[in-house]
């Protein structure tokens, strides 16, 4: 019961991080119908921005993280100016095409600028362990999933309690009423990918003392962020935050009980059975149409 209880903490904080890299996957997705396929290289830019502020800067931990998602902010909105803003009037697969191409730039970017090897992030609870029916639970694991909840409650009432919440809604429900009910759109677009890239900043910060901070990371977060969309529901938003949680626990728990070769076999064989079973995903999509 002990290892069962380790495994499902470890799990739950995978599949958190999982879930804000979903949750900004959909949020881009919603407001400009554009698949973001460079969503995990935004959570390795996230986690690097960690190392720069915290390992070789060696900055205060309340200073390096504010500082690194300061950058992951102005990450977000330059990649909206020089990517998406450019390219917003051509095909959605020419964007698509655009979100890989600058994912595969930022990857050898990070690499020039910290190398091969791997870093490792230090958690602000480092070596700090908590007893728990005869388990003993990481604390750093027990943050990641309250930090992920309290995300999760913010992102709540700005949507549903804010008139920027509610005019990102109006956006990513119909574009062209939103514009001429006078809403300020591209600021809204522009908010979206910068609370997008926030989510992954937030993310990398979370996920770096559990994996080592390497330049590739981004791809396996990006095809398990993508498959928590597919399982949850493409567009929709608790959608995103479930399938994160179930691929992070079926990745962990299917590692332990059947085998670490098959951990990724697991989470894309469910996915493919939903895309072939329950292809719109377990809350269905919130936006069919886009205006």
């Amino acid at each position: 019961m002990a290892d069962f209880i380790q495994l499902l903490v470890s799990g739950l904080a995978i599949g958190s991080v999982y879930a804000l890299a979903a949750i900004g996957f959909v949020i881009v997705y919603s407001a400009t119908g554009v698949v973001n396929f460079a969503a995990g290289q935004f959570v390795m830019v996230g986690t690097f921005a960690g190392v720069a502020m915290l390992v070789d800067a060696q900055l205060p931990a309340p200073l390096a993280y504010s500082a690194a998602l300061a950058v992951m902010a102005l990450f977000g909105a330059l990649f909206f100016l020089v990517v998406y803003l450019p390219l917003r009037k051509s095909s959605v697969v020419t964007i698509i095409i655009g979100t890989v191409a600058i994912g595969i730039t930022m990857q050898n970017a990070a690499l020039l600028t910290f190398g091969s090897w791997p870093f490792r992030l230090p958690s602000p609870v480092e070596g700090r362990t908590l007893a728990l029916g005869g388990a003993i639970i990481s604390t750093h694991a027990l943050g990641v999933v309250g930090v992920t909840a309290i995300m999760v409650a913010g992102l709540w009432l700005l949507f549903n309690k804010t008139t920027v919440g509610v005019g990102m809604r109006a956006v990513a429900q119909d574009i062209q009423a939103a514009r001429l009910m006078g809403l300020k759109v591209n600021r809204l677009l522009a908010l979206s990918w910068i609370l997008a890239a926030l989510l992954a900043g937030v993310a990398g910060l979370m996920l770096g003392p559990m994996w080592f901070a390497d330049v590739s990371m981004g791809d396996p977060i990006a095809l398990k962020a993508f498959a928590a969309t597919i399982i949850g529901g493409f567009g929709s938003l608790p959608g995103a935050i479930v399938g994160g949680l179930f691929v992070g626990l079926s990745e962990v728990l299917g590692a332990s009980y059947i085998s670490s070769a098959y951990k990724d076999l697991i989470s894309f064989g469910i996915m493919i059975v939903f895309l072939l079973v329950r292809p719109q995903g377990v809350f269905g999509e919130k936006i069919q149409d886009r205006g």
